[in-house]
Order: structure tokens, then C-alpha cells, then sequence
């Protein structure tokens, strides 16, 4: 009879566990036997951003249980930035078949930080004894499943309560988990061949070796909210404002597919001035290139938690979503606009003047030179 242990960390069942292939180890006497004493699961669909800027918790879970496993569901999208975290055992997506593997496995508690029916809809296919975060009301609509996530609950479905938060999503994260913020960071691993390809392909090719240092204009703000976006010309000022006062520095312009026209039309613009990075890459690709700058300039977007993860500084301006909520970790600083947003998580501007056309040039420019100072 074949002898494994199904309990281990590194077995899956499905091919050759990582001991074998590189040892040529068996299961009765491995010597890399992890059994897991307690599996956990987490349930977090949203944007890009949120899900990595979660990642921030997986310490905590993993010194809260010696033994511990943690299973993570994602969407498809957002699961190459959860990818090769050691902390993530089991890293699955939303498809045909998570229904029947979330009800085979057991899980000693599972959390939902996603207040979405359909989050809350997977968590409820948990076999597990205790439940945080959000679920599913007998009606069908999503609620706090304890006092812990009452707060951002209210944040969620009430704007005035958004507006008048204070705290952090990290500090609201860990408090609905139970644990006690520490300023842990968000985690985005990269592999040496990932920052190869950045560092000797994409900026060897481009003599990027020739500049000082380097300055990311993030130029888009996602699908989602349109309205975050800061108008190029003010780009296009801070540009020409920057290679004036310090011809030594070298702009990368990034961006994603809803940018393939603008990224362009901006470069054509300032001739020479910028290098677009494309707006094709896969959100690997891109965290890559975003591992070149020092210091990026960005609104509250992907590149904004993927900057943070990386541990770049950033210039993180802010109009229509709260400011509050981001933890730079002491590595940048917040530009605001003069007049604060009367439209405040809303899908459209209703103002003649938008806030984001608030956000002055100049507060851009000396923000980006006392990070660059911090070099």
C-alpha cells in the first residue's frame, strides 16, 4: 500500500511535492514533514489594490497558530499578485470547482473581507466553525458577522461615515480579524528572472544606468473610478518642471490598458522627456517595472499598493476616495486638492471644477523633490 501523508504542507495529491522533485525524498521518511494543525480561510475578490494591500495580514495569521495553513480565494485577475507569497499555501480563484473543494476541506476559521455577495456567498460554502468578516442575511444581503466589522460595514453602505474615517484599512483589517496592527506591510514577492527582466531587458535596453534617479508617473486610475485620475497636463507640467530643475532624473510613465491612448499621447507631448513602459503588461510585468523607480507618483490605484509592497517612495495624491485610509509607512507623503470633493465616491463629478483639478502643480512638484531628497 503507497504511504504519504496527506496532512503535510507540501502535499497535494496532484503531482510530485516540492521535496521530491528537488531531494528525491519519499513521505515515510521525509525529512520536510510540515504537518498543518490548523487550516484558515480567507475570502478577498476585490480590485487588484485591495486584494495585495490585504496581503498585510499574513503574518499575523501565521504567528497566530503555529501549524497554520492558509488557503486564499481570489479572482482570477488579481491572483498573479498573491503568487509566490510564503505565507499563501493554497491560492485558488473563483471557478467551477472551488464549490466542491471549499465543502471536501475543513477549516478552523475562515474570514471574508469583501462586503460582496459573492464573497460573502463563498464564505458561506466553508465548512469551518467560525466565520469573521461579512456574510449573507437570510435575505440575501450582506451583513457584520460580529462587532468586530461593524465599523467598516457602516463605512461601506453610509458616505458621511466613509468620509469621517480616520483610521487605515490596514487597522480596520486586522481589527475584524482580531488581531492588533503593527504597521505590517503589504507583501508582493518577485522572483529574480521577474526583476531580470526588468533591470538587464527593459532597462538595459533603455540606459536607464545613465540617470541619477528615477521619477513613475502612474497616469491611470483603473476602470472603476475614473474620476481619480489626475488631467495629463498637469503631468505634462510636472514633467517639463522636473527635467528643467533636474535634468539628471529620468521619467517612466505607467499606466494599463485603459491608458493605451493617453500613455502615448502624453509622450508625443513631451518629446523625449518620459518613457512610456507600455500598457500591456501583465500585472507581474508591471510590478516589475515599477521596481525600477524611486520615487512613484500615483493616485490611489494598483501602482499606489504595489509601490508601497515594493518599498518605493511615493508622492500619492487623493480627490474623490479617502486618504486616510492609505499607510504610506513613512515612505512618501499626500498631496490633497485645495478644496475637498463634493463628490465623494461618487461615479460622476456633478462640480464645474473637478477636486482632482484642485490638486495644484506645484504642491506635485515640491512633493516629488523632498522624496527625491530621501533617495
Amino acid at each position: 500500500m503507497v504511504f504519504y501523508r496527506p496532512d503535510c504542507r507540501h502535499f497535494t495529491g496532484e503531482k510530485p511535492c516540492a521535496p521530491h522533485k528537488a531531494e528525491g525524498v519519499v513521505c515515510r521518511d521525509c525529512p520536510s514533514y510540515d504537518p498543518v494543525k490548523e487550516r484558515v480561510l480567507i475570502v478577498k475578490l476585490d480590485a487588484a489594490g485591495d486584494v495585495l494591500r490585504s496581503t498585510s495580514i499574513l503574518p499575523a495569521f501565521k504567528a497566530s497558530q503555529p501549524g497554520l495553513s492558509i488557503w486564499w480565494v481570489t479572482e482570477a485577475s488579481s491572483k498573479p499578485l498573491l503568487e509566490k507569497n510564503p505565507h499563501i499555501d493554497v491560492l485558488l480563484s473563483v471557478d467551477p470547482a472551488l464549490p466542491g473543494l471549499l465543502g471536501a476541506a475543513s477549516f478552523g476559521r475562515a474570514y471574508n473581507f469583501d462586503m460582496g455577495r459573492k464573497a460573502a456567498a463563498i464564505l458561506a460554502l466553508a465548512d469551518s466553525p467560525l466565520k469573521k468578516g461579512f456574510g449573507l442575511s437570510k435575505e440575501g444581503s450582506v451583513v457584520p458577522l460580529g462587532p468586530e466589522a461593524e465599523e467598516w460595514f457602516e463605512m461601506g453602505i453610509f458616505d458621511t461615515a466613509k468620509r469621517a474615517n480616520q483610521k487605515t484599512y490596514q487597522e480596520h483589517l486586522f481589527h475584524i480579524a482580531g488581531f492588533q496592527y503593527k504597521g505590517e506591510a503589504p507583501q508582493l514577492v518577485l522572483t529574480p528572472k521577474e526583476k531580470e527582466w526588468a533591470s538587464q531587458g527593459f532597462a538595459k535596453k533603455n540606459r536607464l544606468s545613465r540617470l541619477k534617479k528615477i521619477v513613475g508617473f502612474n497616469i491611470g486610475s483603473g476602470g472603476r473610478w475614473p474620476m481619480k485620475r489626475w488631467r495629463l497636463e498637469g503631468f505634462e507640467w510636472l514633467a517639463r518642471r522636473l527635467k528643467k530643475k533636474h535634468p539628471g532624473i529620468g521619467i517612466l510613465l505607467y499606466g494599463g490598458p485603459e491608458e493605451r491612448e493617453l500613455m502615448p499621447a502624453l509622450a508625443k507631448k513631451l518629446k523625449g522627456l518620459c518613457l512610456p513602459t507600455g500598457t500591456e503588461n501583465t500585472l507581474r510585468q508591471f510590478a516589475a517595472l515599477v521596481g525600477l523607480c524611486d520615487v512613484m507618483v500615483t493616485g490611489d490605484t494598483l501602482a499606489l499598493h504595489v509601490a508601497v509592497a515594493l518599498g518605493k517612495r511615493l508622492v500619492a495624491y487623493f480627490g474623490p476616495t479617502s486618504d486616510a485610509e492609505i499607510d504610506l509607512y513613512g515612505r512618501g507623503e499626500k498631496v490633497l486638492p485645495i478644496l475637498p470633493c463634493q463628490d465623494y465616491y461618487k461615479g460622476e463629478c456633478s462640480q464645474k471644477v473637478s477636486c482632482m483639478d484642485n490638486l495644484e502643480e506645484k504642491d506635485m512638484l515640491a512633493a516629488v523633490e523632498r522624496q527625491l531628497q530621501k533617495v
